[in-house]
């Protein structure tokens, strides 16, 4: 805390490969298969994905997804094609949904908005703020709300190839992207991201499974 400001549409598919036009098809047909995790398909974005990647503002991440998902657009507004490569408030890079499982999307916030300070090498999410902080700074960015304590049911920390992530699981009644959330949260240079998965009670009750399977997925 002492280093940390933090007390706290359309549907679209894969680019055609010759004209660029996004088609609505199912990300099994033009992903590859996630390893170890059967029926799932792994999103990378390429250099010229998304307005933050091609400004090289961020690196690239990865995460897994049921073969049946699409992809949504992102509107222009939300996705920081205006402010890059210096955006000051936080973006949306892509948004995906599942026929009944329910939605992604990765949203990004500059570092600048939780610490006082850049990340040193081999440092990780917890060198900007504890996970009470963040989710309390970052929840409305996921849910259109702000987040109350009794809503996280899960929040804990996992180290992965050496890099810490976030792990949460919250019940948000008054969400406006649905009562049920997952989300790993972690920090790369100058960057925090954000993957949040959103299901509605039937959708939850049916698929959690597979909705904390996308959600342990997230690499940076």
């Amino acid at each position: 805390m002492a280093a940390s400001m933090l007390a706290a549409g359309e549907v679209l598919g894969a680019p055609h490969a010759a004209t660029g036009v996004e088609r609505p098809v199912e990300v099994g047909t033009y992903l590859e298969a996630a390893k170890g995790i059967e029926g799932f398909y792994e999103f990378v974005p390429s250099s010229q994905e998304t307005p933050a990647i091609r400004a090289g503002t961020i690196g690239k991440y990865k995460f897994a997804m049921p073969g049946t998902w699409v992809r949504r657009t992102v509107a222009n507004i939300l996705s920081g094609n205006y402010c890059q490569p210096r955006c000051d408030e936080p973006w949306t890079e892509v948004l995906f949904q599942g026929p009944k499982e329910g939605s992604l999307q990765v949203i990004v916030s500059p570092l600048n908005k939780l610490s006082r300070r850049s990340l040193e090498k081999n440092e990780s999410i917890d060198a900007v703020g504890t996970l009470d902080g963040i989710i309390n700074a970052l929840g409305p960015n996921i849910t259109g709300n702000t987040i109350e304590e009794e809503e996280v049911t899960v929040a804990e920390a996992k180290t992965i190839d050496g890099v810490t992530y976030y792990w949460y699981v919250l019940d948000t009644p008054y969400a406006k992207t649905g009562q049920h959330q997952v989300a790993s949260i972690a920090a790369k240079d100058n960057a925090v991201f954000v993957l949040a998965v959103s299901a509605t009670n039937k959708q939850w009750a049916q698929n959690e499974d597979k909705l904390l399977t996308i959600q342990k997925s997230f690499r940076v």
